[in-house]
């Protein structure tokens, strides 16, 4: 590949230590919030480009954003640049190296991309060359000796061109790279953020449009109805116009559905991230204070109550849109006053048992979720149940439950029956009772089409604000379950940082760097004290400690001491209840949780660590960039020998890309214990804190794997008995 010309990015491109303000800068173009008082990172970037997406998350998070990575084959990276932006990309250009390209948007149909440049002017490439930018990530390599190759065949230039292109996309085909870093608002930052982002009002409105314009051509077509049919007019042009109607309103329900569909498909996405990142965030106590039975049934609740707000919502919006226009004519027809109080009368009767059908459907959930849970927790213990229970006995709580759920299923399911018929028939005859003193009258005829014709949208508005109210109060309900977890994603990365005007600036460290001077202190905890909620007494009280770099301290002490609760405060998985714990001088809440655990990394007790459905690489990597580079694996297929588990490679069919964890190869109880200290030592940090990591080891085992850790940890915290 010739290099001697100008690259077509020259001048487009950040350089990487200029990452802070690219970011910055595609925020404000993108039009998504940033902190009034700017933020802080503090080192530069780092010098080790593996660790450069580290540290552009932790940028990212420090102005109350985040970077979505886009994974994808080398192959699909042109479809994928059209999905992701505002953006961040990662190219190589022969004349400047690595840098940092600002997606602002894509056009499919142009075949071009809209890129900020550092000048913050925005300009237009073709989507093709960014493309081959983006792919060169992965095919520099590969360049020199494909050129080689070619070089053989004397093919002219543009032949010469595809068949490079050609070789690298066979050689590449299944290689996986990052293909961009979508710029993107946390799930857990405020609402009206979110909103906004997802341009949420203009699509109301534009719904509340359509269906105004919907209703208007129903309304039209009773009225050129009634006044050719009852007037005696019924000619062509009436039939045409009438015809006519019917035809604009399909067109605008096709848009109708499509608004309500993409909006609704959106505001679904946004909620589960919301609940994932509540459920990731919580604290650790309040996670374990729940059975296995209690989290499934919150997953069953969560997808109850996004699919009842959602479609409750939007059903409600539009039926309210309806019941309004079918007032206003009703107001204005045959009826007049003594219909709309007709109608806003029965409104009310049906508000007071859609009220009290909440109240069903409360009990009816709290039956459901006590049989939910009690029926997972006894299929996890079921073997104990086997053993230990007589078999007369197995079903007597559970035909109990069933038959409270039965009862509070066959009261919610009569009440809700009422409900509908009421609304479904009830309407009518009400407002054709309603109309009679006007026609009795001698209102005209077109008035009478007109009349029952509001008298008939009323109807069917009445019966979806039902539908539509049922399904809001089943959904109140069900918040509460969830709850805890959209409270929690409040608190995660990122969401707080646009809360208040005069905040501090957070300051985000993430590369791990040099480590202090040995007379400064790297890690100190004072006075913290530690009690659980629900513990009558105190784990932790007046607890200090301080650490400096490259010592090696050991903690022993009985069981319920405290040890574990100390080692997840160094590690960050809680707060401490007071006192104060330091890292590099800096407390905890002015680090991010990127910046705090790019800092210390720690190996729980092993009922507290899990091997991972996947590969044995992908284990131990867990806190590196995926996809792993040779190197990584290199690292790890390294590590692992020193940690005494060279036979477990060998017996391996495919080394340390052997699956493992539940549907993979079986690990004993000792070679889980060495990865999840290989993925300890692997985290690239200054401090390790290992937690009861060498209980399943024999001592010879013990003596190899406690040589490495030495070797390795910069600075160790070692967790055991006496």
């Amino acid at each position: 590949m010739s290099t001697g010309t100008k690259s077509p990015l020259a001048g487009l491109g950040w350089a990487v230590q200029l990452g802070a303000q690219a970011l910055e800068a595609l925020a404000r173009a993108a039009k998504l919030p940033l902190p009034r008082a700017p933020a802080t990172v503090a080192g530069g970037s780092p010098e080790d480009l593996n660790r450069l997406g580290e540290w552009l998350d932790a940028v990212a998070q420090s102005q109350g954003l985040e970077l979505d990575l886009r994974y994808t084959r080398h192959a699909e990276v042109e479809s994928t640049l059209l999905r992701a932006s505002p953006a961040l990309l990662e190219v190589f250009t022969a004349e400047e190296g690595l840098q940092l390209i600002a997606l602002l948007g894509t056009s499919a149909a142009r075949g071009t991309a809209r890129i900020l440049a550092p000048d913050e002017t925005v300009r237009d490439i073709p989507l093709s060359l960014l493309t081959t930018s983006v792919q060169a990530l992965v095919e520099w390599d590969l360049i020199p000796t494909v050129d080689r190759v070619l070089e053989r065949t004397r093919l002219p230039e543009p032949q010469l061109t595809r068949a490079r292109k050609a070789l690298l996309g066979a050689q590449l085909a299944n290689t996986h790279l990052v293909a961009a870093r979508t710029l993107r608002l946390p799930p857990g930052a405020k609402l009206p953020h979110h909103l906004g982002a997802l341009s949420a009002a203009p699509r109301v409105m534009l719904l509340l449009v359509l269906a105004v314009l919907i209703q208007g051509c129903v309304l039209a077509g009773w009225w050129l109805m009634g006044q050719g049919a009852f007037e005696g007019q019924l000619d062509t042009g009436w039939l045409w116009a009438w015809a006519l109607m019917g035809l604009t309103a399909v067109p605008l329900q096709a848009a109708l559905a499509w608004t309500q569909g993409t909006l609704a498909l959106d505001l679904s996405a946004l909620l589960r991230r919301r609940l994932l990142t509540g459920a990731l965030s919580l604290p650790v106590d309040e996670a374990r204070r729940g059975g296995i039975g209690e989290y499934v049934g919150r997953t069953f609740e969560s997808a109850g109550m996004e699919q009842m707000a959602l479609a409750g919502s939007f059903t409600s919006l539009l039926a309210v849109v309806d019941l309004s226009l079918a007032a206003s004519v009703t107001l204005s027809g045959p009826a007049g006053w003594l219909g709309l109080l007709a109608l806003g009368a029965y409104c009310a009767v049906l508000g007071v048992l859609v009220v009290r059908q909440s109240q069903l459907f409360k009990g009816w959930t709290e039956s459901r979720v006590v049989m939910t849970h009690a029926l997972i927790e006894r299929m996890l213990g079921h073997r104990t149940r086997l053993a230990q229970e007589q078999p007369s006995r197995w079903h007597e709580e559970e035909d109990q439950e069933l038959a409270r759920y039965a009862e509070a299923s066959e009261r919610w399911d009569a009440g809700t029956a009422r409900v509908m018929t009421l609304a479904r028939r009830g309407l009518l005859p009400v407002a054709i009772i309603a109309t009679l003193p006007g026609v009795l009258a001698g209102a005209s005829t077109a008035s009478i089409a007109v009349g029952v014709g509001a008298a008939l949208l009323g109807a069917r508005a009445v019966m979806s604000l039902a539908a539509g109210s049922l399904a809001l109060v089943g959904a109140r309900v069900l918040f509460a379950s969830v709850r805890p977890m959209l409270d929690a994603a409040r608190l995660a990365p990122g969401a707080t940082s646009h809360d208040t005007e005069d905040a501090a600036p957070q300051v985000a460290p993430l590369t791990s760097g040099d480590a202090p001077p040995k007379d400064q202190s790297l890690l100190e905890l004072r006075d913290v004290f530690f009690k659980h909620p629900t513990s009558p007494r105190a784990v932790l009280e007046r607890t200090s400690l301080t650490l400096h770099p490259g010592e090696r301290v050991l903690l022993e002490g009985p069981s319920g001491s405290g040890k574990s609760t100390l080692a997840s405060i160094l590690t960050g998985l809680r707060r401490q209840g007071s006192g104060v714990v330091l890292l590099r001088g800096l407390d905890m809440a002015t680090w991010t949780p990127g910046g705090w655990g790019a800092q210390i990394a720690g190996a729980p007790q092993f009922h507290e660590n899990h091997i991972i459905s996947g590969t044995l690489a992908m284990n131990v990597l867990l806190g590196r960039a995926w996809p792993h580079t040779q190197d990584d694996l290199k690292l790890a297929r390294e590590l692992c020998e020193e940690l005494g588990l060279g036979d477990l490679l060998q017996r391996m069919p495919a080394g340390v890309l052997q699956m493992v964890g539940e549907r993979g190869w079986q690990l004993s109880h000792g070679e889980q214990s060495r990865i999840f200290v290989a993925r300890a030592l692997l985290q690239r940090v200054q401090v390790v804190v290992l937690d009861e990591a060498f209980g399943a080891l024999d001592p010879v085992t013990m003596r190899k794997v406690m040589a490495c850790v030495e070797a390795r940890a910069p600075t160790l915290v070692v967790i055991a008995h006496p």
